[in-house]
């Protein structure tokens, strides 16, 4: 019997069940079947199709799913990149990038124009390749396999790609840096040319220009009126316009692609998630910690990064020595705990930081705050005995509960991330070790009844995870917190306590993030409300506005309002330029949630009238803004009312 996952449903079916092609209102088409073999191998196939012999499981993947567009929009550009050097055996790949229902696939074309026409021939033969190519991986170091055949940007790119894998499209070979392909990917009933544009290699304008052909495709018509229908919501949550409407946050050249400069409303923002998220860790006895960005390598050759994640390291020399911008801040907390011996009663131990990271990603691939090279993240590391991981983790599931309490959120799931026994040279540590690593894991949320899928090769390099895939309005998967259960980092660091006995034992190491990158849950967040975030969480809480510009008393009065806001420590902002309409615009392009007008009539009485806007949605999962209507009789009337919001959306944290 085989395990079939479908959505939320699991069910055991005997090998030759058929599974169909059928379609999900929000989901769009079911396009993949993605199999585990006995011996732990990934299988993509292209639905429809029959459950196989030698299969653990197998899941069912819609074409909006995270992993099911994934895959589908990877295997498509490698048919393009295959369309490209059938028809133009001279040109050069130079990678790709996905975009939401789009493939861009860059070229060097001879420096000179790709036609319009020349671009309508590779979508017709991209077309016949999907249905008739066979895509596989194929044996081989890719650099050196790349140049040989001529490929050398490709090769150039294969140096900064973490798991590079060399991919054949029936003989042309090209780069990727994933296995999952379907044998064929079958017949693509929408595909065409969305734009074609051109741009220099790696962003530099001394060298090679190079030409993109952007086309978008889906399954079926059904999957492309699902996408078009909900396009201009998408568009309204765009977390980089919305950046702009709110001034949160830029980027510059000066400063270096990926890097985010926060304005002061974002950097309010931030801060405002900062506070929220320490007060809430120290609560739950968490201690706080501080570490620096830049290390020696030696430090990293010691927990295995070196080895494992150095092509997304940044790298440099420093007094004779190498050093790294930290990707990672576990091995700083390991040197922290290391200071002095720890006995079995004072664990565990909990460390916590706001801690900033830097991560190489190709230019390619960057975008807004949900792809940067530096950024933030809420990293813990528990340092635990073994027999107390289950109540650890149950420690972190009711915390990650209630944090996304405070964000509203709620269509979260669980997925358990094991090792690849099929590549262990990209994993550290013994099969001993990921076997007691994996085992715990699963039985720590077996016990807890918690409902979770597995996902084999998803794994980090030193231990296996638990992922938080977070659904968010537009039905779309972004994966949020993270639990990693390693028992190598210990061995790494000789990490012990000493027991009842007074016998030393080796610790275990939780790590966690549960916003993830603070960047990236914030381009999340202002895309789930379409900038209308919590009011605990605005970057500007109130505005206060007269109602007349040049009435000396409304203008003194709204002033004294704003004074009081923000010296107890509300964000508030006073707009009194202009006429009242346009204000009034400004404070909703801003998003700011508490409007509160003075006119004449609250000059004399000293109330304050208030509308209060916040996110909603329609029948339909539109959003709509919703807007209520409040009169308080005085200053400290609306200051209560502001922090019992405050104080019940975030569980009285703040």
């Amino acid at each position: 019997m085989v395990s079939l996952i479908d959505s939320d449903v699991v069910e055991e079916v005997p090998p030759g069940t058929y599974v169909d092609q059928k379609k999900h209102s929000t989901m769009g088409t079911a396009v993949f079947l993605f199999a585990i073999t006995k011996d732990k191998k990934k299988v993509v196939v292209r639905l429809p199709s029959k459950i196989e012999e030698g299969w653990e499981r197998a899941e069912v993947l819609y074409f909006f799913s995270k992993r099911g567009s994934e895959i589908f929009y990877d295997t498509l550009a490698h048919l393009i990149e295959a369309s490209i050097k059938k028809l133009f055996p001279k040109a050069k790949l130079a990678g790709y990038n996905i975009r939401d229902g789009e493939v861009r696939v860059d070229f060097y074309f001879d420096g000179s124009e790709f036609s319009r026409e020349n671009a309508e021939r590779v979508v017709e033969f991209a077309k016949k390749l999907a249905d008739e190519a066979e895509i596989k991986v194929i044996d081989g170091n890719p650099e050196d396999e790349l140049k040989k055949r001529g490929e050398d940007l490709l090769a150039y790119l294969s140096k900064s790609m973490g798991s590079p894998k060399l991919i054949a499209v029936n003989d042309v070979v090209t780069l990727c840096d994933s296995e999952l392909h379907p044998k064929r990917l079958g017949k693509i009933e929408e595909m065409y040319i969305s734009n074609l544009s051109v741009s220099h290699w790696q962003g530099r304008e001394d060298s090679l220009l190079l030409n993109s052909i952007h086309v978008s495709a889906f399954p079926t018509s059904f999957d492309r009126k699902i996408f078009e229908d909900r396009r201009e919501e998408a568009e309204k949550r765009d977390h980089v316009k919305l950046g702009k409407e709110m001034d949160l946050f830029l980027t510059s050249p000066l400063v270096g692609a990926g890097l985010i400069l926060w304005a002061p409303n974002g950097a309010a923002m931030r801060r405002a998630l900062d506070e929220y998220i320490v007060k809430l860790h120290q609560r739950r006895g968490y201690q706080l910690v501080s570490t620096p960005h830049i290390a020696t390598t030696d430090l990293f050759q010691i927990s295995g990064h070196l080895a494992h994640y150095k092509k997304n390291m940044f790298l440099f020399n420093l007094d004779e020595k190498e050093n790294a911008l930290k990707p990672m801040n576990c091995p700083f907390h390991i040197l922290i705990l290391k200071r002095k011996k720890w006995s079995y009663r004072e664990l565990p131990v909990r460390y916590f930081e706001m801690g900033n990271v830097y991560r190489y990603e190709r230019a390619g691939t960057l975008h807004g705050l949900t792809r940067v090279r530096g950024f933030v993240i809420d990293d813990a590391h528990i340092f635990a005995r073994e027999d107390q991981i289950e109540e650890e983790i149950s420690h972190i599931l009711s915390l990650i509960e209630e944090i996304y309490s405070a964000m509203g959120l709620k269509n979260y799931s669980f997925n358990l991330s094991l090792r690849d026994p099929s590549d262990k040279e990209g994993y550290m540590g013994s099969d001993e070790i990921w076997e007691h690593a994996e085992s715990s894991l699963e039985r720590a949320l077996r016990n807890m009844g918690v409902s979770y899928t597995k996902s084999i090769g998803d794994a980090a390099f030193y231990g296996p995870k638990i992922d938080v895939i977070f659904r968010d309005s537009l039905g779309r998967e972004w994966q949020a917190a993270t639990i990693q259960l390693d028992f190598n980092l210990p061995e790494r660091f000789d990490l012990t306590y000493t027991d009842k006995d007074n016998i030393p034992r080796r610790m275990v190491i939780i790590h966690r993030a549960i916003l993830g990158s603070l960047e990236r849950f914030i381009g999340i967040m202002l895309e789930q409300y379409a900038g209308r975030v919590p009011l605990w969480l605005a970057p500007i809480q109130v505005s206060v506005l007269p109602v007349e510009e040049g009435d000396e008393k409304q203008v003194e009065r709204a002033r004294q309002i704003y004074e009081k806001l923000m010296s107890i420590g509300i964000r508030a902002t006073l707009l009194t330029e202009g006429r009242l309409n346009p204000r009034l615009r400004e404070a909703r392009m801003l998003r700011i949630p508490v409007i509160a007008v003075v006119g004449e009539k609250e000059v004399k009485s000293g109330s304050i009238s208030v509308r209060y806007i916040t996110y909603s949605e329609d029948k339909n999962g539109r959003y709509v803004p919703k807007e209520d209507e409040f009169n308080f009789s005085n200053d400290e009337e609306l200051i209560e009312w502001i922090k019992a919001n405050i104080s019940k959306q975030t569980n009285g944290v703040l």
